[in-house]
Order: structure tokens, then C-alpha cells, then sequence
């Protein structure tokens, strides 16, 4: 009897210490889209038709355009990266993902650019050998020779020729864990319409007012815009949603002063209004004169 039980022993100890099947790798990430590669923890995300701004700025080569979009969405002052820049005259849409410094410009980011991309075939300058993950999405990291800015890219991820991005240091994991989560609904996301279209979360406008319209803001919900750019027109239209009709009301009513005061006779051309839980609020103008109400790094220049 107990030589049975030393023989079962030694077969179940022997089968512990023995080779284990590794479980199956992750399955590969299938990028549809740019706007996939957005992580849930950035405060505002900003969507550009490139098509439409390049057709509305005619003025502008798309040289000159591309740069100038990331200039003003620098929060460091450093150049723009040739990579970068190449890669926005290819594109047809592009991202913004970013948490904003007090002056509203991009601290940390995702950049995720959708259009038809030259294939990379090797190694971009700059960048250390990629990692496959599978479907044919794959990155590179930044080779470092000193510290990198807060802002710049440290990584390029590549789904195909159809995608690509660049991310900053900080959003590295963030965007690791979006890839992990493809196809789950996000509680942010820019309206797919406009030349430029941006979602952000109130408490971010709520820092550029006081007292009891400072807390309705930052009681809200989410905050979507969209601006649609004619031949020397543009126009504006804004959507916060908000916890109650009752909160829709008095926010619209608070804001309406706001306006009043920010716009002076302009205010003519603006409507705001409470609609059930949402506050919507439209704006007519020359674009010259909407550029220059907006945040410097919110839409590129007339």
C-alpha cells in the first residue's frame, strides 16, 4: 500500500516538474482604423479632414499645411519630423489624441494618421527594428541619443499602408492597452463630419471661466464641436451634454452671457440653446475671424 503511494506521488511530482504547454499567443491586433489607435485616458481628440482643409486653403501647399498643423500642435517649440510631416502629406484623415498643457497645446499625444502610405521596408531613420504583432501591424521605437520631449514621437506603429501613428512617451502602455481592446465603445470620440471636428471633456473649458458656470462645466458630461470650412466662410457648431434638462438650462443661460461678452457684435451671428439634457451653440463667421477666437493649436490657420 505504501509503495502505491510513493509510486503515485512520484508520478504526480514527476508530471509537476515536467514541460508545460505554453498557452496560444494574444491574438494579432486588426487596426480597421487610425481612430482605433486613440487610448481612452487623453482629454481631447481632434479629427481633420485633410481633403477638405487642403480644398479650403488653397492658399497653402500642403507642404506649408502639414507643417503648420504640426507646429501648432507642439507644446515643446522642437521642428516638426520629416517622417511626420511625410506621412500627413499622404493623409486623407487624421487624429489627435492629447492631454493639454494650460495653454490647450498637445503634452502627451497620439498622432494616427488613415490614408494610402508608401509600404515601409525598412527601418525609418531615427528608429530602432520593428516588432511584428501580427496582421500586419507593426512599430518601432525611437533610438534615443538624449532625452526625448514630452511631446515627441517615441514610437511608430504601421497597420499596412492604411495606418499610421506616432506616439509619445507616456502614452506608450495606453496605447498598448487600445490595441488589446479593438472594438469595445469609447466614452470619447471626435464626430466623423466637418473639416475639423474635436470631442473633449468639459472641465477642460472650465478652466477658462469662474464661479457658477466653472461648475456646470465640470458637472457635464461631453463636449463635441465640429467646424466646416467654406471658400472664405466658416461655421461652428458646438454640442455639451449635460446630467438634466435643468442643468441643460442653466448652462445655456450662463453661457449665453459668456458669449455675449467674448463676441461683442458678432454675438448676432451665434445661437445658444438647451434642448432636452444638451446645450448646442452654432457661430457663422469669416474664417479669419473664427481662427482668431479659437485656441492657438485648435484648427491651422486661414
Amino acid at each position: 500500500m505504501r509503495r502505491r503511494e510513493l509510486l503515485f506521488g512520484m508520478a504526480a511530482l514527476s508530471a509537476a516538474c515536467g514541460p508545460r504547454r505554453l498557452p496560444p499567443p494574444p491574438p494579432a491586433p486588426r487596426v480597421v482604423a487610425a481612430a482605433e489607435l486613440i487610448p481612452p485616458d487623453l482629454d481631447v481628440i481632434a479629427r481633420l479632414d485633410m481633403a477638405k482643409m487642403k480644398a479650403a486653403l488653397g492658399g497653402l501647399t500642403p507642404q506649408l499645411l502639414s507643417r503648420e498643423v504640426l507646429a501648432r500642435g507642439n507644446a515643446d517649440g522642437e521642428e516638426p519630423e520629416e517622417l511626420v510631416v511625410e506621412s500627413l502629406l499622404e493623409a486623407d484623415v487624421v487624429y489627435l489624441g492629447y492631454r493639454p498643457s494650460s495653454l490647450f497645446l498637445p503634452l502627451d499625444r497620439v498622432l494616427a494618421l488613415q490614408g494610402r502610405f508608401s509600404p515601409i521596408t525598412k527601418t525609418p531613420p531615427g528608429f530602432l527594428g520593428g516588432i511584428d504583432l501580427g496582421a500586419d501591424v507593426r512599430y518601432w521605437d525611437r533610438q534615443r541619443t538624449k532625452p526625448l520631449a514630452r511631446s515627441a514621437s517615441a514610437r511608430l506603429y504601421a497597420a499596412g499602408d492604411r495606418v499610421r501613428a506616432f506616439v509619445s512617451e507616456a502614452e506608450l502602455d495606453a496605447v498598448e492597452r487600445a490595441l488589446d481592446r479593438l472594438g469595445e465603445p469609447r466614452s470619447l470620440s471626435a464626430p466623423e463630419e466637418g473639416a475639423l471636428s474635436l470631442a473633449a471633456r468639459p472641465r477642460l473649458l472650465g478652466k477658462l471661466v469662474s464661479g457658477t458656470l466653472r461648475e456646470l462645466l465640470e458637472d457635464s458630461r461631453s463636449l463635441e464641436l465640429v467646424i466646416d470650412l467654406e471658400s472664405d466662410m466658416a461655421s461652428l457648431r458646438a454640442s455639451l451634454q449635460t446630467s438634466s434638462p435643468e442643468h441643460a438650462e442653466r448652462l445655456a443661460s450662463a453661457g449665453r452671457a459668456v458669449v455675449q461678452a467674448a463676441l461683442g457684435e458678432r454675438a448676432k451671428r451665434a445661437e445658444m440653446r438647451a434642448v432636452e439634457s444638451r446645450v448646442s451653440f452654432t457661430l457663422r463667421l469669416p474664417r479669419e475671424e473664427l481662427a482668431a477666437l479659437l485656441p492657438r493649436g485648435t484648427v491651422p490657420p486661414p
